[in-house]
């Protein structure tokens, strides 16, 4: 399926090319277009090479060329359907949209409209998108229909029949089924279409100085994310691997340079490695640093498994006698004296590797065990220690927690050893993006990022989460030092006034927002924004000419005050020197906190958390 604009861009494409023998670049359909960036030009190009019309060849600079047209089909759109409260069923001509054949299969006649409304966002439609229709009279149980209700009042919705009755299901937990006696069945959906017009966000004034763009087509619901060595280790707020890949594919190129200041735990420097970029990455957790150099450096899987069976021997001859036990506070607290001796036993075989590589490999796994066999709650990202029946009962199985570890990373290395580019590298700098690391000036060709939403100590807690692995794993001299991590990071020590020199309209009226409740976390937003000012300025410093800087941030809520921290970058990075290019919205999918909490703990008073988050695309001037 293509859409008109997609149709139009296909055929620039087609005469440009019959007139010179090559294909336009993004830049050039981008201004033929007049699109708000290159990554709308992109996502495009990225569109009709899905759908068999556009050929993708690789290290090229204008890397597509068309192909041998496929049987398409001219597909109406009547009008609009509601996901959400039902609404008038009046099928009206509207327009068409261009579909292949195969799409849909040979059978049937179709149909498409417009979705309004947000009932059906779990199964991935949302306001704006359109569905592609088979008419039909009749549907199975579970499949997403148009059902007409109550007087042609037609609603988009799961049909599922029940005790004589129909249940009009929709696939959002804040709304509620509708029940009818009578359902009459206009067709079942076959095909989503994403809104790819990217739209205003709607709750913004248009008298913005920045525009933000909502595009579903980053949302990569449902995708894969533990693809090669993603995920061989948990880490908070990880960067999307789709995400970082789109990005590095739209505003790099093969063989280029880029860089991620905040790379945490390094997905977008696999995704370099994957796709034929060198890469530099930097950050300031060494947990973080630990697990991306694992992750980023391919091991033979033969050798890898041959070491880790050998490993699984020599930890069964391990006496109690032989081991050492780590020295660090509070180490009785977090577990239980038989699993401190089966973890030293286990971290005893492991450094008993010749390899480094492998050792560190195998140590990731490690890490995992560790914080699964702490008394410690593992499915929050803070310390905190599992009470009660529940600590009582405690009793992890230390070699079966590892081994599920250790072979399912055995297995992403296999995959990452295959497709990684094997002339790419990777540099890994454990160090402060607010200084200067040793990255030559105008040296980096793109630099793509995912900076803390905010302070370490009021948002995600890196050091919590990192500490204990930290502390086992030996990646201080003192395991002590592992408690002090969060107050490294951006924004961990509070400023001790509000006095700055940030020219940031957006962030000043922020600020005096929350200081009006509390002027502690004014000064705790104030210290986070100033560090990100001058990592800014270190990403300019390297950054190329007309390059791009990509940074996918989101906007946090203090004290019942939405920061625009997007826009605040945007104006932040253009007194830099920056041109701020395109602020692109994606919902964050799976998110693992409820749609709503109570930050005041007021009875009642809810709001909204983080559920989405912004592209903020600069270039360089």
């Amino acid at each position: 399926m293509i859409t008109k604009k997609q149709t139009q861009v296909l055929d620039f494409i087609k005469v440009y090319m019959a007139k010179r023998s090559y294909a336009p670049s993004l830049d050039e359909i981008k201004k033929k277009f007049k699109l708000a960036s290159v990554s709308t030009a992109h996502y495009y190009i990225s569109k009709l090479q899905d759908a068999g019309f556009l050929n993708k060849e690789h290290n090229q600079p204008r890397a597509v060329s068309t192909v041998k047209a496929k049987q398409t089909v001219e597909i109406p759109i009547l009008g609009a359907i509601a996901a959400g409260q039902p609404i008038e069923a009046i099928e009206v001509p509207d327009e068409t949209i261009t579909i292949t054949r195969d799409e849909i299969g040979k059978q049937g006649k179709h149909y498409a409209l417009r979705v309004q409304g947000s009932s059906m966002i779990d199964e991935g439609i949302f306001d704006g998108d359109i569905v592609v229709i088979r008419k039909q009279e009749v549907a199975e149980n579970g499949q997403t229909v148009v059902a007409v209700i109550d007087d042609n009042q037609a609603t988009l919705k799961k049909l599922y029949r029940e005790n004589g009755k129909f249940r009009l299901q929709p696939a959002n937990p804040t709304l509620f089924p509708i029940y009818r006696d009578e359902v009459e069945v206009r067709g079942v959906v076959v095909k989503i279409i994403r809104n790819l017009e990217s739209q205003l966000d709607q709750g913004q004034s248009r008298d913005e100085k920045y525009v933000r763009k909502i595009d579903y087509s980053w949302d990569y619901r449902g995708e894969k994310t533990k693809s090669h060595t993603h995920g061989i280790h948990t880490y908070p707020a990880m960067f999307i691997p789709q995400v970082g890949r789109r990005l590095l594919e739209t505003y790099s190129k093969e063989g280029d340079t880029i860089c991620d200041i905040f790379c945490g735990s390094g997905s977008a420097l696999v995704e370099s490695r994957l796709i034929g970029r060198n890469a530099y990455g930097i950050d300031l957790n060494p947990l973080a640093i630990f697990l991306a150099k694992a992750k980023t450096a391919p091991i033979n899987p033969q050798k890898l498994t041959k070491e880790y069976i050998a490993l699984l021997d020599r930890v069964e001859k391990i006496k109690d006698k032989e081991i050492q036990r780590p020295d660090f506070k509070n180490i009785d607290f977090w577990f239980k004296d038989k699993v401190i001796v089966k973890l030293a036993k286990l971290k005893k075989a492991i450094r008993e590797i010749k390899d480094e590589t492998i050792q560190n490999f195998l140590m990731v796994a490690f890490s995992e065990t560790v914080r699964y066999s702490s008394n410690t709650k593992t499915g929050e990202f803070k310390l905190v220690r599992v009470k009660g029946d529940k600590l009582e009962k405690h009793d992890p199985n230390v070699m079966g927690i590892f081994r599920k570890h250790a072979e399912k990373n055995i297995a992403g290395m296999a995959d990452f050893y295959k497709d990684a580019k094997k002339d790419s590298w990777t540099k890994i700098i454990y160090g402060d993006s607010s200084k200067d690391n040793g990255i030559k000036a105008n040296s980096i060709d793109c630099i793509i990022t995912s900076p803390p939403y905010g302070d370490s100590r009021t948002t995600v807690a890196y050091g919590q989460f990192s500490r204990l692995s930290a502390q086992w794993i030996d990646v201080f001299d003192d395991p002590n030092d592992a408690s002090g991590v969060d107050n490294d990071l951006l924004g961990g020590r509070a400023t001790k006034n509000l006095i700055h020199t940030l020219s940031s309209g957006y962030l000043k009226e922020s600020l005096e927002k929350i200081a009006k409740q509390d002027e502690a976390r004014a000064k705790d937003v104030l210290s986070f924004n100033l560090g990100l000012n001058e990592c800014l300025k270190q990403a300019h410093r390297i950054l190329k000419p007309g390059k791009y800087f990509c940074l996918v941030i989101g906007n946090r809520l203090v004290k019942q005050v939405r920061i625009p921290t997007d826009f605040i970058i945007a104006e932040l990075a253009e007194k830099i020197g920056f041109t701020c290019e395109d602020i692109i919205v994606r919902n964050i999918p799976c998110k693992r906190m409820p749609i709503k909490n109570s930050p005041t703990n007021i009875v009642g008073a809810l709001e909204e958390t983080m559920s989405k988050e912004s592209i903020v695309v600069l270039r360089k001037n």
